[in-house]
């Protein structure tokens, strides 16, 4: 049975594929995907307080992270990345996370992990 962890991690291969194949602009689609990677959560908390007010200033957080790894800091990206993984590994030890889907958090990290490495590294390409 392949996990959630496994599926994000093939994502964000994949992700990391097409924009090497389609030669898409790096940091541009590191940006993005930092942007929405941080605003599903929004979705799933709907209106749940206080989840919703914690998760708005997460996205708040890694949206201007974005938004500044795109027009200043290209290193931001990245980083914004390894932080949003950390970010899903802490909805693992928060109590009221009934909100999530069950495996959401390893599929996240998954995802957000390797495309922090693999931004890292391309940043400079």
């Amino acid at each position: 049975m392949i996990t959630p962890f496994l599926i994000g991690l093939v994502l964000s291969l994949g992700i990391a594929l097409l924009i090497e194949l389609l030669r898409l602009d790096k940091k541009l689609m590191g940006a993005l995907t930092l942007t929405a990677i941080t605003f599903i959560y929004m979705g799933f908390v709907a209106l749940q307080f206080p989840e919703f007010w914690v998760e708005m200033i997460g996205a708040l957080t890694f949206l201007m992270l974005a938004y500044l790894g795109l027009s200043k800091k290209p290193l931001l990206i990245p980083l914004g990345l390894f932080l949003h993984g950390l970010w899903d590994a802490g909805h693992l030890f928060w109590e009221s996370t009934s909100f999530l889907p069950q495996g959401y958090e390893p599929f996240c990290i998954g995802v957000d992990i390797p495309l922090a490495v693999y931004f890292l590294i391309q940043r400079e390409q």
